[in-house]
């Protein structure tokens, strides 16, 4: 009886690793692509483009920067205005360039192996003004849960002019004041695997640079031409302190062009995943190789007239007490300070409109 229940045992062994064996589908290997995201405005400050490479569709794969490459910007009179590398595969013009309305823009790239791109011109249109902005607190159950959602909720109202082909995108920036720049770990006791982490205080002042990314906030004037736009949703801000909010709320115009491509890229992006969603398309937008007219771009080069507003929401007001996200504790004496690091998510530089 022994000698069948191991025989059993082993072949049920045997059938469980057949069935585990390794898929490895066909993927196809494509070559990797450009991709670029840049952006001339009528603000200092908010001009850019990034630059990265697609690739491979694998478990590990991810997209790579382009380094070292030639961009400069030219608009309808010819003058020429050179991006420089600020961080790897991001480019800026000098902090106190802007564009002006009614000039188009041409974005050119020559790469550090020698090929090049440029994009279709891209008349910088104006934009209209804001009208108001106003926040309304917000608290609902978060599903399944016993635990609320507490926020503040920003909206604005404007005025669409009477001209058609108006076109609006909205973003904003959010800068955090920060206490600690660093966490250190110390252990707990001599010769002990134990560690307790603390917060290392910022030797400067310092912010975290938190911005509006994923969604694509934008819409049109074709049914509302020359009306307002009323309570138009622009952020939620969350309830975690008593410490006022300081947001910078973006309002930006877009062409007809740089409009169908958004929103081309919003559909994409909200309706890819079910079951009976088409399969998602390869969306080119305005930039081209000069060389290889069959080579596939990626991305979008765009030019806008922006308008920010500084907001600050006082969040002592609130009627219920905030969700507090604790922080670890300051590091015992004698004590070191961590330096402010100077990037895209942090900054030593007081923002704008800050008065605190």
């Amino acid at each position: 009886m022994k000698t069948v229940s191991y025989f059993l045992c082993l072949v049920l062994t045997v059938l469980l690793c057949q069935c585990v064996t390794p898929i490895n589908p066909d993927v196809r290997s494509l070559p990797p692509a450009l991709v670029v995201d840049g952006l001339v405005t009528d603000q200092p400050g908010k001009n850019r483009v990034s630059m990265s490479f697609t690739a491979d569709y694998t478990s590990t794969s991810l997209n790579y920067v382009a380094e070292k490459a030639t961009v400069f910007v030219t608009n309808n009179t010819n003058q020429r205005t050179t991006f420089s590398e600020t961080s790897p595969g991001f480019y800026q013009p000098d902090s106190s360039w802007r564009g002006s309305i009614g000039q188009s823009y041409t974005l050119h790239i020559r790469l550090s192996d020698g090929r090049e791109y440029q994009s279709k011109p891209e008349l910088l249109k104006p934009v209209a003004p804001i009208d108001s902005i106003y926040i309304e607190f917000n608290q609902q159950l978060k599903l399944g849960s016993d635990a609320y959602d507490k926020g503040f909720d920003v909206y604005l109202d404007l005025k669409d002019p009477a001209t058609p082909d108006d076109n609006y995108r909205w973003s904003w920036v959010h800068y955090e004041p920060l206490v600690y720049c660093d966490v250190t770990r110390v252990q707990s006791c001599p010769g002990c695997a134990v560690y307790q982490e603390y917060g290392l205080t910022c030797c400067t002042r310092c912010w975290d640079i938190v911005r509006y990314q994923n969604l694509i906030n934008i819409t049109s004037d074709n049914a509302i031409n020359g009306n307002r736009i009323s309570r138009r949703p622009i952020l939620r801000a969350p309830f975690n302190s008593y410490q006022p909010y300081y947001v910078e709320i973006e309002q930006q115009s877009l062409t007809k062009e740089a409009y169908t491509y958004l929103s081309a890229v919003k559909d994409m992006i909200q309706n890819v995943g079910g079951l009976f969603d088409a399969a998602p398309a390869t969306l080119t937008g305005n930039i081209s190789s000069v060389s290889q007219s069959d080579e596939l771009v990626l991305g979008y080069f765009g030019a806008s007239s922006m308008i920010i507003r500084p907001l600050y929401i006082d969040r002592s007001k609130a009627p219920v007490e905030p969700d507090i996200i604790l922080a670890p504790p300051p590091q015992p004496p004698p004590t070191t300070c961590a330096k402010c690091a100077e990037n895209l998510g942090r900054t030593s530089k007081a923002p704008r409109w800050w008065k605190f």
